[in-house]
């Protein structure tokens, strides 16, 4: 008699499944869409009663029939928009929108490329490439200077980049492109991050903890332990990130979304080929873009808090101009509208 407890499969163990086709389902993209204007609407209506509730409190116009006529109104329009929103959220959004069961892929010694952006960072990129190389998960690390006026490209090469390459095309989302397509080559896993030191090679193992289960894992650097003193998250950069994340979330219910502009990820190859012929945002609000374009394709998205340092020499990003933030958060917000 054979013993049928020696082939059986352990319940507790989670099952193996197969990579799912990537692409675009028309339903959940609706719902996502609705979800966001609704939740849009709540959000204007509510500072439109904030407002007249000012003006009722510390001026005349409570006395006039026409303000009271108009508060009652924008009061009742919100009352209105709540209620669908939570319609929307917890029982459209539920029972609406086709749910899938969680997947485990296993990565049995996947071979990892890592893929550095540099712009003049000549001060940083040594020292990030040998973290990067002194990592047993990384197989190889390529970086990508965008066409630096300074040593860059030099200070890679003697740090032991197996790579250099110059992309001329300016801009943040060109050069994390470039990287990205020069890493993948002969990669199973493609890691992209910055060579300025902001963030800490030892957390790759994190991100790569997380790809068995999702196609994309994302860096976080909302988790205030994991910050430095004095980065560019400060009191208010930081807060108006996880508003405008947290929108991006609305609009793809169930992903988990805290951070728009972390640079740190990792991604299964099979994954990148799919969604690399939807990239064309060459700018600073590339970050959110190719997370988008992801989540659109229905891919498992998450994110894993990372450690966010100060970095090393000037920042030719965002920093903590406040000007340049709000311009990128503008470009953010028209990614979300528009997906």
């Amino acid at each position: 008699m054979s013993d049928s407890s020696a082939t059986a499969p352990n319940a507790a163990e989670p099952t193996t499944a197969s990579a799912e086709p990537f692409r675009e389902c028309a339903r959940t993209n609706w719902i996502g869409r609705v979800n966001l204007w609704l939740v849009s609407g709540v959000l204007g209506l509510l500072g439109v009663c904030f407002v007249l509730t000012l003006f009722w409190a510390f001026t005349s116009l409570a006395y006039h029939n026409w303000f009271f006529e108009t508060y009652r109104f924008f009061t009742w329009m919100l009352v209105i928009f709540v209620f669908l929103a939570v319609f929307q959220l917890f029982v459209v959004q539920r029972f609406g929108s086709s749910a899938r069961d969680c997947s485990f892929r296993p990565l049995d010694a996947p071979r990892v490329h890592v893929g550095l952006t540099a712009w003049n960072d000549e001060e940083a990129i040594q020292t990030a490439v040998r973290e990067f190389k002194a990592c047993p998960e990384v197989h190889r690390v390529v970086v990508v200077d965008n066409d630096s006026r300074d040593a860059t490209a030099a200070a890679a090469q003697a740090a032991g980049a197996d790579a250099v390459v110059v992309e001329t095309e300016p801009g943040y989302g060109a050069c994390c492109t470039r990287a990205l397509q020069e890493a993948a080559v002969g990669a199973d896993v493609v890691v992209l991050c910055e060579g300025d030191m902001t963030f800490r090679a030892a957390d790759v193992k994190k991100l790569l903890a997380y790809l068995e289960n999702t196609d994309l894992v994302l860096g976080t650097r909302a988790t205030q332990e994991l910050r430095e003193i004095d980065t560019q998250m400060d009191w208010l950069i930081n807060p108006c990130n996880q508003i405008v994340a947290k929108l991006a979330q609305t609009r793809f219910w169930g992903t988990r979304l805290t951070d728009m502009g972390c640079t740190y990820r990792a991604m299964r190859v099979d994954a990148w080929q799919a969604l690399e012929p939807r990239l064309s945002v060459t700018g600073n609000h590339f970050s959110p873009h190719m997370f988008i374009e992801a989540l659109k394709l229905r891919m498992r998205v998450i994110e894993v808090p990372i450690v966010f340092r100060k970095r090393v020499g000037l920042s030719k990003g965002v920093g903590n101009n406040k000007l340049k933030a709000a311009k990128v958060a503008w470009a953010m917000l028209k990614l979300i509208y528009r997906a």
